[in-house]
């Protein structure tokens, strides 16, 4: 047998560009259906786990695939946020940490989340570098976005503009980075992170503007900067009870707390409560059919592949039949010969494994940067 690969490994290396479009072939052919088997597992551990860590999210009565992805993963926007009075009432009651969140603007395209220090500690989320939000305007840069934009405590950066023609609602306002956080591996990481109150101001509910005289609107002259001239004239309109958020993030204290909430808030009209998990299920369900259509197509590809070795060995044989039947004269056995030509497809199969290892995992490493 020792021979016998030797002999294979000299052919191989005697036509290597044979020997790599085969093994080209068995590499891609085997790296399509890993791929996929590794992407749909990696990411269902990861919205499975974040959907885990959120017993019960609370929102308006409506999609509850809308309210878990704009409160879990920061993905859209809920079509009906909730009143501030909303979160008052449900962190009255005690069920355990009530965190809001709010999920309407961004910056450098980065989504801006609006809560409060509860958030923070429910998620186990902690400063790197720098200190939390404190004020008006401060910002925490998740680990991903502070690495991607090159961001550290005191630089700032200005809201994206969402409504060029609502002059008098929402406009862009100077943010500042008050620190960043250790990476997570999660959404989190992701994201920028302020107090509610910011979010509010970026909706043009709280504002600051210069004193004008006449009938000039002080609309036209509101800040965009907050800073320790500006911070003084921001003030709030209208009712605060009424300002809105997304959701709000329960977590209970223990399992009564949980099935106390969710039997209480059956009975109300005004507020649905979602259990994030079986919700990401359907929508992990949705993902699993089309992967196993697409790893149907995969089969094909695999097929294909083997018959295309299948035929370039055969072909390659044949081309060889004279060096084949010099080898039987000089007294090869036939057992030899098909050791060797059996040595140089087993060598040709687990270089093209390896080579699938390789583009999976750096396929995964480049989804991972990206995502």
């Amino acid at each position: 047998m020792r021979d016998a690969l030797f002999m294979a490994s000299r052919s191989l290396a005697a036509e290597p560009w044979r020997a790599l479009v085969m093994a080209l072939g068995v590499a891609v052919a085997l790296f399509l259906p890993a791929f996929t088997w590794a992407v749909g597992e990696t990411a269902e551990d990861q919205l499975l786990q974040r959907a885990r860590d959120t017993p019960i999210v609370l929102g308006s009565p409506g999609d509850e695939f809308d309210l878990v992805m704009a409160s879990l993963y920061f993905r859209g926007q809920v079509r009906d946020p909730l009143p501030w009075s909303s979160v008052k009432a449900v962190t009255d009651q005690h069920y355990g940490e009530a965190a809001p969140v709010y999920v309407a603007h961004s910056a450098a395209g980065v989504p801006v989340v609006g809560t409060t220090l509860t958030y923070l500690e429910a998620r186990a989320l902690t400063v790197a570098d720098g200190r939390t939000f404190a004020v008006l305007g401060e910002v925490l840069a998740g680990a991903e976005v502070a690495a991607r934009l090159g961001l550290e405590p005191g630089d700032t950066l200005r809201s994206d503009l969402n409504n060029l023609y609502n002059l008098a609602g929402s406009y862009p306002l100077l943010l500042t980075v008050a620190g960043t956080l250790a990476p997570t591996g999660g959404p989190d990481d992701a994201a920028f992170f302020a107090d509610v109150k910011t979010l509010w101001a970026l909706d043009g509910l709280i504002h600051g503007h210069e004193e004008t005289s006449g009938e000039a609107s002080p609309g036209i002259f509101t800040f965009d900067t907050l800073d320790s001239d500006t911070l003084a004239t921001f003030h709030p309109h209208g009712d605060e009870s009424e300002r809105p958020v997304s959701a709000i993030l329960v977590f209970p204290t223990d399992q009564k707390a949980h099935d106390q909430l969710l039997g209480d808030l059956a009975l109300q009209s005004e507020l649905q409560a979602v259990r994030p998990e079986p919700v990401v299920r359907t929508i992990l369900g949705m993902v699993l059919r089309l992967q196993a259509l697409l790893g149907g197509w995969v089969g094909l590809v695999g097929l294909s592949t083997a018959g295309f070795l299948g035929l370039t060995a055969a072909l390659t044989w044949r081309l060889r039949a004279t060096e084949i039947a010099l080898m039987r004269r000089m007294g090869c056995s036939r057992g030899r010969l098909v050791g060797m030509l059996g040595g140089e497809l087993v060598m040709l199969v687990g270089v093209g494994v390896l080579g699938a290892v390789g583009l999976t995992w750096g396929g995964l490493v480049v989804l991972e940067r990206l995502f």
